[in-house]
């Protein structure tokens, strides 16, 4: 029958520099804003609104 013994493991304190470029390697970057149509309420109350200024379809002549 064999025994495993491992060494005893000492922490490792990092300096200011480690640190950072641990946090720099490790935080993910933000995605990049895409190009898809977002939802605006405001938009809504324009498009109606022109539609109410905008002119009428003109009419058939009527037949005498």
């Amino acid at each position: 029958m064999s025994v495993q013994t491992s060494a005893p493991v000492t922490p490792v304190f990092a300096g200011s520099a480690e640190h950072a470029a641990m946090t720099s390697l490790m935080s993910e970057p933000e995605a990049p804003v895409s190009g898809a149509p977002v939802y605006s309420p405001q938009a809504g109350a324009l498009l109606l609104a022109l539609t109410f200024i905008s002119p009428k379809p003109p009419k058939e002549p009527r037949k005498k």
